[in-house]
């Protein structure tokens, strides 16, 4: 027998061996770990339960509440009511306000890992001049707040300042008539200080149309929530809301007479013009996105990650006393809640909004209640009545 006829079958075992191997390990590295029941659920929804009765005085309110802890299933909690009769249920949704800015700045990220754009590109490169804002400000500037640029939303005629009973809420703003109408002499010039303001996102979903050629609300849905099969989350409202999706009843003060109503009926079509990418969600999707992003880190580069979570920190902002500092569309909470914690919160006519990292323990958590701030019911209490309720079960059990 020649060499060669002896050499051939042993090759051939080679690499059978090798790609068994190589199969072999491949399919570890991509097998979900094994995840288990929270052997305390029952603990978290009485704690839910007891949260909502203490801090809701006496309101008919409800609350929608989800955490990830690493190696166990996602807890999903549920308390109160959407309306009188309908209890909220995990699977509805809720305006998270403010929230959806994460999303917005994590589309910005993708785009510049793409090199269609820079964050340290000027405004003029995509949008024409406007009075009151410096052409030269960055996109970096605008994501991180350290613009300067006026908030439409502090202007006292805006539609957050004139009483919501005083507004037209079937009336579509154009960009210009926001910009010329609610836009003041900014704070401070570029880079010279930090003040949040909602005009810096209204600003960059125009860049973002401006760079893609299509909506911010169509590509958040299409580059970030579909492929992390988040079908509790929708955005823009550019197509009819399916069946299956059910949006608690926001609830709020409308006319400052000392009670909330039922806001369902009202239109949304106004808060489109100044927030284009409005998104609704549910609490389990919302906690499932932070935990991507920030826990299995699957959403953005590394190095996008780090720019993101690069803390701009103010020296003093009263008008958001709970920050302790502001990223790329994220804020750290740390100093207000005593552990380490970033993410981000929203409030809007109806809703508010809780979604936040904790990185030392790897815990995502959120919660959102569908009454607004500025109302007549606590809110500011019943937020921090949920956050230390459901965080102190949590702790007893990780510590």
């Amino acid at each position: 027998m020649s060499f060669k006829k002896i050499l051939t079958p042993i090759i051939l075992l080679i690499i059978i061996l090798a790609l068994t191997s190589y199969i072999s390990s491949s399919a570890l590295s991509i097998t979900p770990p094994i995840e288990t029941e929270l052997p305390y659920t029952q603990e978290l929804q009485n704690a839910l339960d007891s949260a909502l009765e203490v801090g809701s005085g006496g309101h008919q309110l409800g609350v929608s509440a989800a955490i990830i802890i690493p190696g166990h299933k996602i807890w999903l909690g549920g308390s109160g009511v959407s309306h009188p009769g309908t209890p909220i249920t995990p699977e509805m949704l809720f305006n998270i306000g403010s929230a959806e800015k994460n999303f917005q700045a994590t589309l910005v990220l993708k785009l510049t890992e793409e090199g269609l754009l820079s964050l340290d590109d000027p405004l003029h490169k995509w949008l024409p001049e406007y009075p009151n804002i410096d052409k030269n400000i960055t996109i970096r500037q605008l994501l991180n707040h350290t613009s300067g640029i006026y908030d439409f939303v502090e202007h006292p005629d805006s539609p957050w300042r004139g009483g919501f009973h005083n507004l037209n809420t079937t009336k579509r703003w154009t960009t210009e008539e926001i910009i010329t109408t609610f836009i003041r002499e900014p704070y401070f010039p570029p880079g010279g200080g930090w003040h949040y303001s909602t005009t810096n996102y209204l600003l960059l979903s125009m860049i973002i149309e401006s760079v893609t050629s299509s909506q911010g609300s169509i590509e958040i849905k299409n580059r970030l929530l579909k492929p992390l099969k988040l079908e509790h989350t929708m955005g823009g409202f550019t197509e009819p809301i399916p069946n299956d999706l059910i949006i608690a009843h926001p609830w709020y003060d409308a006319d400052r007479d000392g009670n909330i109503e039922d806001m369902s009926s009202s239109s949304v079509i106004w808060l489109t013009s100044f927030i284009p990418n409005l998104t609704y969600s549910s609490a389990g999707d919302l906690a499932k996105w932070i935990n991507a992003l920030y826990h299995d880190g699957i959403v953005l580069s590394q190095d996008s990650l780090d720019k993101m979570l690069t803390f701009y920190r103010p020296t003093i902002d009263p008008g958001e006393p709970t920050v302790s500092g502001y990223g790329l569309g994220v804020a750290d909470f740390s100093d207000f809640l005593g552990v380490q914690a970033y993410g981000h919160g929203g409030s809007h006519f109806g809703y508010t909004t809780a979604a936040l990292y904790l990185p030392e323990y790897g815990i995502s958590i959120c919660w959102l209640i569908n009454i607004g701030a500025d109302s007549a019911a606590p809110v500011d209490a019943m937020m921090g009545s949920i956050w230390l309720s459901l965080s102190e079960v949590v702790f007893s059990h990780i510590n």
